[in-house]
């Protein structure tokens, strides 16, 4: 492995056993290949470990996504809608993402680089590329910013295999907040319809 890769895994594996919880901002441009201008969506974002994952849309619309280890909870407040699936398919799409891992675990399912073609300042870009051809029918690559400082992602992005990407940047992140573990549990109002699938953020409309 390159010197300067290993050293970058090294320094944000390092630092991930003092934290527990992560707050941020987040801002999201997805840009789709069918659309002629790129959705632009904000939030905050919350994570506790080992699982618990919170997207918090704020606009242009409210939205909610959590992930766990047992699914996926996807909620929608002005369309009174929500989208679950109570499996273990929540578990993989956070490793499908690179989210909540130490980087060494990665590597048995992504190569792993270090780009010099870098414009954001104090930080490493990862490049992870799918080894599994399933993953690599979706998914060409993700990019990570490493911000060499608090060791966490700056900005991740995403490059779908039929060229749809989906950038994240992340502000305002604090380490360890307080965090309520009932943040991540969302009591659906009884007018709310539940489905069983999850079109609006895996299926192409996440411009809901």
């Amino acid at each position: 492995m390159d010197p300067e890769l290993a050293a970058a895994i090294q320094r944000f594996d390092g630092a991930q056993g003092r934290i527990e919880r992560i707050s941020a901002h987040f801002k999201e441009v997805k840009s789709i290949a069918l659309l002629k201008e790129p959705v632009v969506q904000s939030g905050e974002f919350y994570h506790t470990k080992p699982d618990k994952f919170l997207w918090e849309y704020k606009a242009p619309t409210e939205k909610m996504l959590i992930l766990d280890a047992k699914g996926i909870i996807a909620y929608y407040p002005r369309e009174k809608r929500a989208e679950e699936i109570k499996t273990r398919f929540g578990k993989r799409i956070v490793k499908y993402l690179g989210l909540g891992s130490v980087l060494e675990d990665l590597t048995g399912e992504y190569e792993m680089s270090l780009s010099h073609d870098n414009k954001i300042p104090n930080t490493d870009l990862l490049i992870l590329k799918p080894k599994g051809k399933r993953i690599q029918k979706r998914l060409a690559e993700i990019r990570i910013w490493l911000d060499r400082q608090i060791n966490q992602p700056r900005a991740i992005e995403y490059l779908e295999a039929d060229g749809d990407r989906t950038h994240l940047d992340f502000d305002q992140i604090t380490i360890n907040p307080e965090i309520s573990l009932s943040k991540y549990t969302i009591d659906l109002p009884d007018d709310v319809t539940v489905t069983n699938t999850l079109s609006g953020f895996f299926g192409g409309s996440s411009s809901r």
